[in-house]
């Protein structure tokens, strides 16, 4: 491989493994005073549990009917982008099973 093929070969590796690096997920998100109330108590009671990464995502139909709710969070993780991703991929399948409609959010202070 001669030189110019290398140089080449080695920049677009680097710019491939930039461009995964430089981007984040983006989920949709909620803030914690608009969730209905046993939403905001399940939140409440796992927070000392989520240190400065954990993330708990939600998804819900109704404010009163509790089968109709989804509450789910990451806990144990390296990252927040990770428990966020984590914890929506398990909030989506919980939806699936529930038929619940509602999007999955990750909640925020």
């Amino acid at each position: 491989m001669n030189k110019a093929v290398k140089t080449i070969s080695v920049w677009f590796c680097l710019c491939l493994a930039g461009s995964a690096v430089a981007e984040s997920y983006v989920f949709p998100s909620v803030h914690l005073h608009d969730l209905p109330g046993a939403l905001q108590e399940a939140y409440r009671h796992e927070k000392p549990n989520l240190g400065d990464i954990g993330r708990c995502v939600v998804s819900y139909d109704s404010s009163v009917d509790q089968e109709k709710m989804i509450f789910t969070c990451s806990i144990y993780v390296k990252m927040s982008a990770v428990a966020e991703r984590k914890a929506m991929e398990r909030c989506e399948d919980m939806k699936e099973k529930r038929h619940v409609k509602g999007p999955c959010r990750v909640i925020k202070e």
